[in-house]
């Protein structure tokens, strides 16, 4: 099994960035309303119980939101105006600092809980 090469992490980060240019592209003023549609209707979808493709189908069911969600999202990022896109896209590097210290905190939180709760059950049932 191969370990996740740089070009992933890269693109991972790229794909975040594009997150929050998108979430404060939404929350800026200037946006038209029609741009701000398709990233409703990808977070509809995500939590809808309804899908195209139930998720109880292996493999199928998970692949139309890897789809259509991210497509949603793409396309509502181009519906942004380009001030609008530069603005949110300032705002976002401002940002990443704080970002990456909370996932960083709720990433070791996580890892606690996760650790706590198995020495638990362990020392449940030794």
């Amino acid at each position: 099994m191969a370990i996740a090469s740089f070009s992933t992490y890269r693109k991972a980060g790229k794909w975040r960035q594009q997150i929050l240019i998108l979430y404060y592209g939404l929350k800026d003023s200037r946006s038209p309303y029609f741009s701000k549609i398709p990233a409703i209707a990808a977070l509809v979808y995500l939590f809808s119980p309804i899908d195209l493709i139930p998720d109880f189908i292996p493999f199928a069911g998970y692949l139309d939101d890897l789809v259509i969600v991210p497509l949603l999202l793409q396309v509502s990022l181009r519906l942004l105006p380009p001030e609008v896109i530069e603005s949110s896209r300032n705002k976002a590097i401002r940002q990443r600092k704080k970002i990456n210290l909370a996932l960083t905190i709720f990433g070791a939180v996580l890892l606690l809980t996760g650790a706590f709760l198995i020495w638990g059950v362990w020392k449940l049932f030794h």
